[in-house]
Formats: structure tokens, sequence, C-alpha cells
């Protein structure tokens, strides 16, 4: 697919931080994914609904109103999404300055956990 036309669709199709780090990091993570499922994105505060903070762990528990993408809705050109699913998640402090190091290390943390989901799958499916 032509990369122009790639942007084009990735800036309709998903929600923008408004810093650029966060989006270009994102954006990267998108193209650069294997699967659709594997896809990160910004996913804003309202698309959240019981949301708890856990003190232990300085995050929260939620629940994603829409879910994560599971495919491409070829009629309605849209992805198809999996419904209400519980997350934790953390919120990000001083968002403005983040700086690419931590980016980095959220990176991290979903490789990890996209290799762990993979293994898992292996396992039990």
């Amino acid at each position: 697919m032509d990369n122009y036309l790639l942007d084009d669709l990735l800036d309709h199709l998903f929600c923008k931080s408004g810093n650029i780090f966060v989006d270009d990091f994102i954006r990267n993570s998108q193209i650069n994914s294997r699967r659709i499922i594997d896809i990160i994105e910004f996913v804003s505060y309202d698309q959240f609904k019981d949301i708890k903070f856990i003190a232990e762990v300085d995050s929260y528990t939620a629940t994603w109103i829409d879910g994560n993408i599971q495919s491409w809705d070829r009629e309605k050109a849209n992805f198809k999404r999996s419904g209400p699913v519980q997350v934790i998640f953390k919120k990000l402090n001083n968002f403005e300055n983040i700086t690419s190091k931590e980016l980095n290390e959220v990176h991290i943390l979903i490789i990890i956990y996209l290799n762990i989901i993979q293994y898992m799958t292996n396992i039990f499916f």
C-alpha cells in the first residue's frame, strides 16, 4: 500500500493523543505491526468506564467500552472490535513532556506482553 494512502487511512481510523512523540511512536508501531490484533492505539479517557484506582501498583482497572481491534470490516471500512473488555492501565503523568526513552520503555513492555500472549495462545489453542 502506498505510504501516503496508509498515513491517510491511519489518520482517519485512529484517535491522536496530541503529543507528537506519542503519536509518532504509536504510528510507527501501527505501521510495523505484523498482525492486526497487535496494533497499539491511543485510547482517550472517555472510552473507559468503571474506572478504579489500584494503589498497590499505582494503576487503574477499567472497562474499555469498545475493546481492542480484532479484524477489518470491509463493508463498513472500519475495524471490528472485541466489545467491552477489562483492562489495567497506567496514567501518564507529565504527558506533555514525555521523552522517547520513556516511550521505549513502554514499547518494551508491549513487546513482552505480546510475546506472553503469543506463548499462551500456542500452549492452550
